[in-house]
């Protein structure tokens, strides 16, 4: 989009009605990328606080050293190798996925834009539209807020895990000595004795602040992808209840109206294609390092349940489940509503159009057989995929425990 086009629409952001319908539909998204001290509204940096945004992302950068060392000394030890590595991971994939918004800012802003405007016109056409809208964007905000506190509640446990270890030893009477052996939330290896207070303290808060880098990080990518998918699904399904209500009258005012609708559903598709190619990259690394981690992490609850200690790596893979459950669930919507246009044109009243109309109809109904997909490039995010994949890890958790044994 062109600069023109964005203060254009910087302008419409102003007024009142508007900016209260952008905080509707993009709540936890703008809060987010808040917290990362950027401007979701803005395809450049201009209005970014920048200075918050390199003191979140700094401690995750720094930390990837001490946790390589890490696996590097642990390479030996399933237990602590699993451990190290769960983390390793989730910390790469939190850096890629938002390196890649970074560099492709200007097109995820740009198609914010054009998807707002797509369905604002519908609206001021089509009155009824603003119903299926609401409803898709009140989902999306309920998914980004569920999936804001599952993440929340890893890094919470993540955060208060070495404490925890520290009263459990206390308490079974395993540290008889006169101090207690003190943990990090993560694995690394650093070049100064963790045991000694004034060295401790600093390198747990900077574990503390990798967590919530990471954290934070992966909310911003995961739920503006939500947002793409149920607008993207809300014009699906547009177009579809328009299919539906077109009134058989005949002659150029009938064909005309049924233009517009598949002009509506092409856009649909457009988008969607768009997002697909966007996202690509990372639902191939979000799909196969989650299985990767799955399988470490599954490990160290198999291992250490049912101990208090288990509770962390419980919640750290509830949370990669619900991340490749929504991503698949994306997928699946996407999917199920580019299918369901194709049954709009069945229950429409395609038997009274004039025979122009009909003509055009079987055109958009072979299109319609023909379904979105997201993909990561050689496999669907798709349920399919999802079961796949938690079956796979279980069977890689036993692997690794026949290993340790």
């Amino acid at each position: 989009m062109s600069d023109k086009v964005y203060k254009k629409q910087e302008k419409k952001e102003q007024e009142p009605d508007q900016v209260e319908e952008q905080d509707k539909s993009l709540r936890i998204q703008i809060l987010v990328y808040r917290c990362m001290g950027i401007d979701l509204w803005s395809p450049t940096s201009a209005n970014d606080r920048r200075l918050l945004t390199v003191v979140t992302m700094g401690p995750l950068f720094v930390f990837m050293l001490p946790m390589f060392l890490a696996a590097h000394k642990y390479i030996t030890e399933v237990s602590l190798l699993s451990d190290t590595l769960g983390s390793t991971f989730a910390s790469m994939l939190t850096l890629i996925k938002f390196l890649l918004f970074v560099y492709y800012r200007k097109q995820f802003v740009g198609l914010i834009y054009r998807i707002r405007s797509i369905l604002e016109k519908e609206i001021s056409e089509w009155p009824a539209a603003r119903e299926i809208v609401d409803m898709e964007n009140e989902s999306d905000q309920l998914l980004s807020l569920t999936y804001t506190r599952c993440f929340g509640l890893a890094g919470v446990f993540a955060a208060i895990k070495p404490f925890v270890a520290i009263v459990v030893a206390l308490i079974r009477g395993r540290s008889g000595q006169t101090k207690v052996h003190l943990e990090l939330p993560h694995n690394g290896v650093y070049p100064w004795d963790l045991q000694v207070v004034m060295y401790y303290v600093p390198t747990y808060l900077w574990n503390v602040m990798a967590s919530y880098s990471a954290v934070t990080m992966a909310l911003c990518v995961d739920t503006l992808l939500f947002f793409f998918t149920y607008n993207v699904c809300a014009i699906f399904k547009i177009a579809k209840h328009r299919m539906i209500h077109l009134p058989a009258v005949g002659g150029a005012e009938e064909l005309e109206g049924l233009v517009q609708i598949l002009l509506l559903h092409q856009k649909g598709l457009q988008i969607a294609d768009h997002i697909a190619d966007q996202y690509r990259p990372l639902i191939f690394l979000q799909f196969f390092l989650s299985a990767l981690q799955i399988c470490f992490i599954g490990f160290q609850v198999a291992d250490l349940f049912p101990k208090p200690q288990s509770l962390y790596f419980i919640a750290f893979v509830g949370s990669l489940l619900i991340a490749l459950f929504i991503y698949s669930k994306c997928g699946e919507n996407i999917k199920s509503a580019s299918l369901d246009f194709g049954n709009g044109i069945y229950e429409s009243r395609w038997t009274d159009f004039a025979p122009p109309t009909k003509r055009a109809l079987l055109i958009a109904g072979m299109r319609a057989q023909r379904p979105c997909q997201m993909k990561g490039y050689f496999f669907e995010a798709s349920m399919a995929t999802f079961s796949a994949i938690v079956r796979s890890a279980m069977s890689y958790i036993m692997m690794l425990r026949s290993f340790n044994a």
